[in-house]
């Protein structure tokens, strides 16, 4: 549930503040960011990722958990610059791609697709159609390979929604297809239904 929209949520987080619990309160935010993120909420998502940032200042524990919270910082940020058009979030993805990479190279069973997602978002962004098609298709790969359910479904659906833009709308109903599919698999029939509800074919 997002914070913000969930009394119970939004007590819990006030309370690790309260009680100067930084670390509570970021990990609050951070599933808070992935939530929203998943279902579409862009600003909701940058407005989490912002307030953890400004926690973890005061906080000697980051809430990195191996490349996850970067990884959808990173997606966030990339969203809201397709959104606004705002070079401001490209600044912080590269940032957050920087963090990925390091974390790809420790270990890659884990961050190896999260990596060349964010790879395959960014050359969207600067429209190099060709290389973030390969990027997109070797992310969705190397999650499925790795067993990252969730994760592979996130890629097919970056991937549709490349391919919606560029009007190739065959391929993107594919992976929407296979995004819905996933993310049922992964048990979440609201997200499917969200997916249903909002896809623009």
């Amino acid at each position: 549930l997002l914070i913000g929209r969930d009394k119970d949520q939004e007590c819990i987080l006030n309370k690790a503040i309260e009680q100067n619990n930084g670390y509570l309160a970021a990990q609050l935010l951070m599933f808070g960011c992935v939530e929203a993120y998943i279902y579409g909420d862009y600003e909701l998502a940058v407005n989490f990722v912002q307030k953890r940032h400004e926690l973890e200042r005061n906080t000697p524990r980051k809430c990195r958990f191996h490349g996850m919270t970067d990884f959808f910082d990173c997606l966030s940020f990339l969203a809201m610059a397709h959104q606004s058009g705002d070079q401001k979030w490209i600044l912080s993805a590269n940032k957050s791609i920087h963090n990925v990479d390091h974390f790809a190279k420790l270990c890659p069973s884990n961050c190896e697709h999260k990596l060349l997602l964010l790879q395959a978002e960014m050359k969207s962004m600067t429209g190099e159609a060709k290389e973030a098609i390969s990027k997109y298709d070797l992310a969705i790969s190397a999650a499925e390979r790795n067993e990252f359910i969730h994760e592979q479904a996130i890629a097919n659906e970056r991937a549709a929604e490349f391919f919606l833009r560029y009007g190739d709308s065959s391929r993107a109903t594919h992976h929407y297809g296979e995004a819905q599919s996933l993310f049922l698999k992964w048990g979440a029939q609201r997200k499917v239904d969200d997916l249903l509800m909002s896809i623009a074919l």
